[in-house]
């Protein structure tokens, strides 16, 4: 079959042209026809979608790397590289049109972000929570931890620990009144892999190690809170008014070195959230001497006359050198190991009889009783502290007792009734005790039961009711111990023990 155009057609056919050529300017594209094959190109694809042919897929590279200065400058970096998700596929073919690589540059531009070359930090805390975390240079990342176990640690104690000049520590009875520690290893709790990788600047990455110093310490960016110090304000009242306890008041601060420390009106401290994104776990043994407080035993003796009291034996205070393993979590104890007692003085306890039998259906709370041996030690204090597990900041109840070791007794600290006994998941085995109709005190994470405990039973001040134990949510063997007064909590330390 012939194709025959008239003069009409033929006329109708270039004004086609004409305005589809006119089209093609005026829209940008740049097209040039091969027809010389075989010939090299390479078709680009951006998120999955075709966007462009072009003859130099080098080209295109260099085209992106040459056009970033800002980005070079921003992150300080040599060169710049395609997007993730751009895919360039080699093509052999006869003829065809392949675009500008300008044009397609252009394209990739507007769609997507570039990417330097850098490092991808995976922190596993569990099996399903990741931290992920960008930096440039791995070193800032060694660099930023390194400040994060200083804030913990402490600058000096640190570079003895790495440089290998800890002096030795041993139990004997020259031990001062300054305590002897020593770490014996330091570790990150979280499991943390790296990865190079080309990262989208569009995600955060970060630049340097006081940067990154600053998010691992505190779980943020942004810049920690100030407050300035009024006349009279202490330590203690300012960490509370933020929710601070002061552990962490001084680890913000680490130019004030003690929690007694006198501040000035007009002075500048830090009081942002501890909250850190690793966990530091340092080990340590400790030496110290110890004061051991005597208690106070009260007698009934039923053939004196009610009322009647006198002093059978005086009591002394006692002190002894004692050794203890130590973990620490982010500044926080979560295990106290008794390891050695070198006793210096004895306790000699009290002794006081009275007459009358002993009012064991109303109790005595004018004096209280220790709920755990002594010495001890206090591995958090009534009041705001980080919670290890689920990184917020909430309000202790009560103050967490150990160092007298897993399965040591534990005592009523007041003559009561037991008005509830068990185990939940929280408390662990638990015993709570109703004194008068005032005070309630709470015995948590014990390990087992005393023969004999059960609700509604009376028990004695300074009776063994349960042992030491690590059960419910807890972190090493301890005493939670807490103290409420008509329902409300409070200080446990408010109360006078003899």
């Amino acid at each position: 079959m012939k194709l025959i155009m008239n003069k009409k057609t033929i006329y109708k056919l270039g004004v086609f042209l004409v305005i589809l050529t006119a089209l093609i300017f005026i829209m940008g594209i740049d097209r040039k026809t091969l027809n010389n094959g075989p010939i090299t190109v390479y078709q680009v694809y951006l998120s999955g979608n075709k966007i462009g042919i072009i003859e130099d897929k080098d080209e295109l590279y260099k085209l992106i790397d040459k056009e970033q200065e800002k980005i070079k400058k921003e992150y300080n970096v040599d060169k710049v590289y395609a997007p993730n998700d751009l895919e360039i596929s080699k093509v052999v073919t006869y003829e065809g049109e392949v675009d500008d690589v300008k044009d397609v540059y252009k394209k990739v531009k507007e769609t997507e972000s570039f990417t330097i070359k850098g490092y991808e930090i995976s922190i596993k805390r569990s099996e399903d929570d990741y931290e992920t975390i960008n930096v440039i240079h791995l070193e800032d990342f060694d660099k930023a931890v390194e400040n994060t176990i200083k804030a913990f640690v402490g600058d000096k104690e640190y570079t003895s620990y790495i440089d290998g000049t800890q002096e030795v520590i041993k139990v004997s009875a020259s031990v001062g009144d300054e305590p002897l520690s020593r770490i014996e290893n330091i570790k990150i709790k979280e499991e943390i892999t790296t990865k190079e990788k080309y990262i989208s600047v569009k995600e955060q990455i970060f630049k340097d190690a006081n940067e990154l110093s600053k998010y691992l310490l505190f779980g943020t960016t942004e810049k920690p809170g100030v407050h300035t110090v009024r006349t009279g304000e202490t330590i203690k009242e300012i960490a509370n008014n933020y929710q601070l306890n002061v552990t962490e008041f001084l680890i913000v601060n680490p130019s004030i070195t003690s929690p007694n420390a006198l501040l000035y009106s007009g002075q500048e401290v830090n009081v942002g959230l501890v909250n850190p994104i690793i966990g530091i776990v340092v080990e340590k043994n400790l030496i110290e001497k110890k004061k051991v407080q005597h208690s106070k035993e009260v007698r009934y003796n039923d053939k004196l006359l009610a009322g009647t009291t006198y002093t059978e034996q005086k009591g002394s205070d006692g002190e002894s050198v004692v050794s203890y393993y130590i973990e620490t979590i982010n500044g926080q104890m979560t295990q106290v190991v008794p390891l050695e007692t070198l006793v210096k003085t004895p306790v000699i306890n009290e002794v006081v009889v009275k007459g009358g039998l002993p009012l064991h259906y109303l109790g005595d709370t004018g004096g209280w009783y220790w709920p755990t041996n002594k010495p001890y030690v206090i591995t958090s204090d009534y009041g705001y502290r980080v919670d290890l597990e689920l990184g917020i900041n909430g309000f202790h109840k009560g103050i967490d007792i150990s160092g007298t070791g897993y399965g040591s007794p534990i005592y009523a600290a007041q003559t009561g009734t037991i008005i509830s006994v068990g185990y939940n998941s929280t408390e662990g085995n638990y015993i709570h005790l109703r004194h008068n109709e005032e005070y309630v005190t709470k015995y948590m994470h014990l390990s087992g039961f005393a023969s004999g405990i059960s609700v509604n039973t009376i028990v004695g001040k300074g009776q063994v009711i349960g042992y030491m134990g690590n059960t419910g949510y807890s972190f090493g063997a301890h005493l939670h111990f807490q103290v409420e007064y008509y329902g409300q909590h409070m200080d446990p330390f408010k109360l006078a023990y003899n």
